[in-house]
């Protein structure tokens, strides 16, 4: 079994890794959020202009056609830098579904500005807890539909120049369709996440949304929001295992510099079996994610074996996260806990990516549905 990245990947990786390390020094990223800016405007352009964002995009389009595998190796930079840019809502939750799903007018209005960085997208999705709601409605009226509703937390939303929505039908079902930020009807109140990213509460009153604009509903709809979860949960992985690999390598320097009872904390056995904890979770959480990547770029299983894949990915991006993040902030002592230390970033991007799409928990329940469903498929 050959783990390791061919030449086009390693390509990727080496731009991601030179354009992080230029551009997201521990200052550089303390600065954008204490001036409370949306986004890293200047690394987004770099990654733009380096063709990143098009990685996974069709090249009619002026995408790469590449795989999630390459992105992916861009958002664990991303994850090592904690970078607030919105690699992940407007390329993974947006841009791809679009791409897969929409008409042919949609995806050309879309998608070559998204690539080349100049328009941000973000997704608009149904409350994903233990006890689902959805607080967003489609009417039908005619050809039009009619939005009425609100989300919280949408990702990058004061940004954004447009949204893929997704809604509740009257008799149950999804509906997907893609809305201007712009749209009469549609107001934006600047938000934060956990981790201090930017976000927004998006209101929905009577916006009206063409034919045109309607992706899918019902059984598409679901396809659609399926598909798009699985990636999704690929790609947070990818920036949990950048944010948890960064916090701990940082947790090991400190232990080998900072000395108590005149040793160095390093070699005290207690402190060296709580990091190897935390790597083993990150480690978990790799193998898992690599098992995914492979089944989304590579295929080979069925749709069973893609959901159980997808949701193991979502429990270890929780639970690894739970682990490593307490841990390598413990090692740091109270020095972690200090807000112009950096750790601190390290540790509340792990939390964010935790409770995003569900918890431990919820995804631990999915999986033993699942299994329950067809356990013959498992063993």
């Amino acid at each position: 079994m050959n783990f390791s990245y061919n030449e086009d990947q390693q390509a990727i990786q080496d731009v991601a890794v030179r354009m992080f390390r230029d551009l997201c020094g521990d200052e550089d990223i303390k600065n954008i959020y204490k001036a409370e800016l949306p986004l890293h405007s200047d690394l987004w352009q770099q990654v733009a202009q380096s063709g990143l964002l098009g990685t996974p995009l069709p090249a009619e389009y002026g995408g790469s056609e590449m795989g999630m595998t390459e992105l992916c190796l861009v958002l664990e930079e991303q994850g090592k830098a904690v970078a607030p840019i919105p690699v992940l809502e407007s390329v993974v939750e947006a841009a791809m579904p679009i791409a897969q799903f929409a008409p042919a007018a949609l995806k050309q209005s879309v998608l070559p500005g998204v690539i080349s960085g100049k328009n941000i997208l973000s997704a608009v999705r149904p409350y994903s807890g233990l006890q689902d709601h959805a607080p967003l409605s489609a009417t039908q009226q005619g050809d039009q539909w009619i939005l009425q509703g609100y989300s919280n937390l949408v990702g990058y939303a004061k940004v954004a120049s447009g949204f893929l929505v997704t809604a509740l039908l009257a008799d149950g079902g999804h509906w997907v369709g893609y809305v201007a930020a712009d749209c009469d009807g549609v107001s934006i109140t600047g938000q934060r996440a956990t981790n201090g990213e930017s976000s927004g509460h998006l209101q929905f009153n009577r916006v009206t949304v063409n034919a045109e604009h309607l992706i899918a509903t019902h059984g598409e709809a679901d396809a659609l929001l399926q598909w798009q979860r699985q990636r999704t949960y690929a790609a947070m992985a990818s920036i949990q295992l950048g944010v948890l690999k960064e916090g701990l390598q940082r947790a090991a320097q400190y232990t080998t510099e900072r000395t108590q009872f005149g040793r160095p904390l390093a070699s005290f056995q207690a402190v060296s079996q709580q990091a190897a904890d935390g790597y083993m979770a990150i480690e978990a959480l790799r193998g898992v994610t690599w098992r995914l990547l492979d089944i989304l770029d590579n295929g080979g299983a069925d749709e069973l074996q893609t959901s159980l894949a997808a949701h193991s990915v979502k429990y270890w991006i929780c639970e690894s996260g739970h682990i490593a993040a307490h841990v390598f902030l413990h090692i740091h002592g109270g020095i972690g806990q200090d807000l112009d230390y950096p750790v601190h970033r390290f540790f509340s991007w792990a939390k964010k990516n935790e409770i995003y799409l569900g918890g431990a928990d919820q995804h631990a329940a999915e999986l033993g549905k699942l299994i329950q469903s067809c356990p013959e498929a498992v063993i």
